[in-house]
This record gives C-alpha cells, structure tokens and sequence, in this order.
C-alpha cells in the first residue's frame, strides 16, 4: 500500500515514525488543550507512543496511519492513552455491530435528508469556541427519510467536525427544536434508539459533548426524559437544559450573534446548502473512512 496516503493503515513499522507532537495551535488553543486536556509535549510523545503500540498489537483493527486520527481520541480522552484506545475500539465496534445507525454515509447519499432543512453545523464557534448543531425534530419528514437515515447524518457531521483540533478540544453543543413535536417522532425516542444516542455521546464518539439544549419542547416532554434517563451518566444529565419557548434564555449559553434569525440570532437564517456543499467537496474523505475497522475474518469476538 503506498505511504504517499495520508490515510494508509497501521502496519508493524508505524512506530519508527517520528513523533513530532502536536500539530502547531494558535497560543490560546495550545494552553487550552494543556489545561483542559493535560495536552503538554511531553504527555503528546508518551500516549500516542503507547496508543500507537497498542493498536498494533491489536491485530484485528485498521485505522488511518497517521497522528492526527489518534488524536481525536486522546483528546477526548484527556490524554490516557489506555481509555483513548478503549473509546477507539467501542467507536469501531459500534460501525461495525450497528452498521445501520453508525456507518458514516456519503454526503452523495443524504440528499433527500439535508433537503428537509432539518440538520444544521453552524458555520461560526459560540464565545467559547465549541461548534454548535441544530436539529429540528419537525423537519424530519417520515414520508421521505427514515429515522435510521437522520441518525447516520447526524453520524456524518460529527465526522465532519471531529477533524477540527479546535472541536476536538472546546467539543460540541447541540441544539434540539422541539417544535412540532408529533406521534410521528416518537419512534424517535423509543428506548432502543435512546440508548444508541446516549452511548455514542457518553462513550463512543471521540468527541467532547459540552451541552445539549433543548428549545420549544412541549409540555410532555418530560415523558421522553423518562425514557432517555436511565442511560445518562450525571455528567450528562447535567449539561442538558430545558429552555421552553424562552429563546432568550438560550442566549445566555450560545451568543446570539452566531444563531440564526429563527432563534433570536443575527447570522442569517437556517440554511444548510452550504454547509452540505462543504460536505460534498470532502467525499473523498468520507470513502477512505469506509476501509477501516475491524478485520471481522480474523475477529470473532467483534462478530458477536
């Protein structure tokens, strides 16, 4: 396989690469990441050292040949390389056992699904330079996706922003708009599909999930937060907020000179053509993602 592809595989001469450390951060980035993540030199060189050993010798995972894969998940992982290297394995054994929700899609494929307007990365970070996601629960048009489609989307964006050292290291905030909310959504938040979304935030997707608000819910939205409590870890369950039709009280968390006009901002409004056009122009990306995983021929246990 040619070593020209920043995205070739680990082989057993993947530690004589140099470790340079990390890629060079702005200042306020590169302390962010030493405080925050215990990101110094020095912990960069030991854990991905020991991280790297340790996917080779797990001969049955594939994974991209390069620094900058590994490090989404020490990051997310505040620099353990043994946690990072477990959250690695659950990230691929979830691709691989749950294929129908996980499988990163091709941007090519979510047409139908980013036509809705439902699904929406903000082109800015918030003042605290975390990315932000907006859902809107009455844009998903059972008649056109299934609930499986929306959730694969939404597994393409966080592949799409989990390549930012910056995401990596302020994380994620999720905005649901509960506006409309109707019987054909409730399948939505069905204990199996609950539990799906509650291990990809908590322990699967190497990303850091910082907050998840929660706007123009109705008033028996407290009945879904039953269904979806006993996954949570406390961690989690504080970091949701329940704001009501009170749009201002979500200024307080996200600024609003970042939101779109629908919800009290001054940036536009909620469009998502060009953030799929981006999409579109990385598929290349995407495709090579589908190459790696488990090696289920030589994996029976990743089978079960």
């Amino acid at each position: 396989m040619p070593m020209d592809n920043p995205l070739d595989s680990f082989n057993a001469e993947a530690l004589s690469n140099n470790l340079m450390g990390p890629a060079v951060l702005e200042t306020e980035w590169r302390l962010r990441a030493e405080k925050e993540l215990n990101e110094t030199q020095e912990n960069y060189l030991i854990e991905m050292q020991t991280l790297k050993t340790l996917v080779i010798n797990d001969t049955n995972l594939q994974v991209p040949n390069v620094d900058e894969f590994l490090l989404r998940f020490l990051r997310a992982r505040k620099f353990n390389s043994k946690k990072a290297f477990q959250m690695l394995q659950r990230y691929l054994l979830m691709k691989l056992k749950c294929p129908e929700l996980f499988a990163c899609p091709l941007p090519s494929e979510c047409e139908r699904t980013f036509e809705l307007q439902a699904q929406y990365m903000l082109p800015s970070r918030d003042q605290w330079g975390r990315r932000v996601y907006i859902m809107r629960v009455d844009n998903f048009d059972s008649s056109k996706v299934s609930i499986d489609d929306i959730f694969r989307t939404n597994i393409l964006a966080l592949e799409q922003v989990v390549r930012e050292p910056e995401t990596q290291i302020a994380g994620l905030v999720v905005i649901l708009d509960m506006a409309g909310l109707s019987l054909q959504h409730a399948k939505f938040f069905t204990p199996y599909y609950a539990k799906r979304m509650v291990e990809l935030v908590q322990e699967t997707f190497p990303l850091r999930f910082k907050g998840f608000h929660v706007v123009n819910e109705p008033f028996y939205f407290d009945a879904i937060m039953t269904v979806l409590k006993p996954f949570l870890k406390d961690k989690i369950k504080k970091r949701i907020y329940l704001h009501g039709n009170d749009i201002t009280a979500l200024h307080a968390f996200v600024s609003s000179d970042i939101l779109p006009m629908e919800y009290g901002g001054t940036d536009g409004t909620f469009d998502n053509k060009s953030w799929y056009m981006n999409l579109l122009a990385n598929e290349g990306y995407f495709k090579d993602l589908r190459n790696y995983g488990y090696n289920t021929e030589n994996n029976e246990e990743a089978k079960k």
